[in-house]
């Protein structure tokens, strides 16, 4: 950032406390240039004061300085700050990334004026092993196993729910229900209780005071229920508290698999059940591209961040910790969790928070560093090429597509050049590859 200085005036600076990003100074102005600066401040004032008994500009300069005495001071206070600041900053050859703040001033009319401000600063970079880093890519073989369980988890996802065969409810079953809910001094709670909730027993996320009740219940029978909530569950309604819950059958359904079919298949929008094998395994070999990507990507990041450790602005820092515990707030809010819940994790991410922001600007730093390093800049030709993919990916929206690079432009910028840096380090890396078949999925 570049601020052009006011005026310069006479004072004397004293450098307090210096770190690679960040400066401390005191200021000491003279009585006679900070007597001058109240002097035009009172002047300046009386050119547009409104006494009662005076016209605009005419107020005599007793009435002046009585009445807006210490405007006259602070504004004096301002403008010798913003007439010595920088100066002082020139004076050690430090460059701030914004205007430095002062911490505080010390003023009397007559006397010497005092004020500390501090600044800070882009820091120094020397780059270090950004070339050769040694990398493991684990690669995973797309199994004759993996396939199938990948259709079977798509043909249950797809599954219908028919009338239960079993008179009883299971673990696995589906029931309809209808509950009440009571506190623990058996008051309603009316906001709580439902009609026709749908509960899947075979779901971890189904709570076990349900479960308990209901397994080996059938229609129409009611069971009661006890739920102990823990202080920090999400629904601030239920957190810390004992509900008690009278639940009452109302259908028991089960899950009905499709026959894994070339019907199936075409239901899914393949041609046959061969061509809905093909589409999943790209799939499925596109998702595991993209998990090595981002792994190797994690390693890199990882040594770059331990080979390059300098120390950055705290400013920078608290603004991207602000904006890290905003992101997390506002995913937290929309899945129903109360302000209160929310402060407790935000309290309790604090350090966390605070490392991932300092990581996150020191990063930049060093991927700019490399940037301007090895010349990559985005060219036009890398954003036409880019449109021309996306085009490919969204046939008849072209118009769209257009209107989108013209008011995405700098992020998409900002996106392409970090793909042409992470594909130089990849490229510059040691890659040692590690081939092994596709771990099947825990159930």
């Amino acid at each position: 950032m570049t601020v052009k200085a006011a005026k310069t005036i006479e004072f004397k600076s004293k450098v307090v406390d210096r770190k690679p990003c960040s400066i401390t100074v005191d200021v000491e102005v003279a009585e006679n240039v900070a007597s001058c600066e109240v002097e035009n401040a009172f002047n300046q004032m009386r050119k547009y004061a409104k006494v009662d008994g005076f016209r605009q500009g005419k107020v005599p300069m007793n009435i002046i300085k009585q009445k807006f005495l210490e405007q006259a001071k602070n504004k004096a206070v301002e403008n010798i700050v913003k007439k010595t600041v920088l100066n002082a900053l020139d004076k050690e050859n430090f460059i701030p990334i914004d205007f430095p703040i002062v911490d505080e001033f010390d003023y009397e009319l007559g006397q010497i004026l005092k004020y500390s401000f501090s600044a800070q600063c882009h820091p120094k970079i020397e780059l270090k092993d950004y070339k050769g880093i040694p990398v493991k890519r684990e690669v995973f073989k797309i199994t004759d196993a993996n396939l199938n369980q990948t259709l079977d988890a798509l043909r249950d996802r797809n599954a219908r729910l028919v009338e239960s065969k079993s008179a009883e409810i299971k673990n696995d079953s589906f029931v309809s229900v209808d509950y009440e809910a009571f506190d623990n001094d058996g008051n309603s709670l009316p906001e709580i209780s439902a009609k026709g909730h749908m509960l899947d027993l075979s779901s971890q996320n189904t709570l076990k005071g349900f479960k308990d009740a209901l397994i080996g219940s059938k229609i129409g029978e009611e069971k009661d229920a006890k739920i102990e909530y823990p202080s920090d569950y999400p629904n601030k309604t239920l957190s810390g508290k004992k509900i008690s819950f009278k639940v009452k059958v109302v259908e028991i359904k089960e899950k009905h698999l499709s026959e894994l079919n070339d019907d199936f298949a075409k239901d899914m929008g393949t041609e046959n059940l061969e061509d809905l094998k093909n589409k999943l395994k790209e799939t499925m070999e596109a998702e595991e591209k993209r998990r090595q990507d981002m792994d190797v990507e994690k390693q890199i990041i990882n040594n770059l961040l331990e080979k390059n450790n300098f120390e950055v602005s705290s400013s920078l820092v608290a603004e991207q910790k602000n904006t890290l515990i905003e992101r997390m707030k506002s995913y937290m809010k929309n899945q129903g969790a109360s302000e209160d819940y929310i402060a407790n994790q935000v309290k309790l991410g604090d350090s966390k928070f605070f490392q991932e922001a300092e990581n996150n600007v020191r990063l930049s730093y060093i991927l700019n560093s490399i940037c301007n390093n090895e010349n990559l800049e985005v060219t036009d030709s890398d954003i036409e090429s880019e449109k021309n993919k996306m085009k490919s990916s969204n046939p008849g929206r072209d118009a769209e597509v257009d209107k989108y690079f013209i008011e995405k432009k700098q992020n998409i910028i900002v996106s392409l050049k970090e793909q042409k840096i992470f594909g130089f380090l990849i490229e510059n890396a040691k890659v040692e590859v590690e081939q092994k078949d596709m771990p099947l999925s825990k159930n």
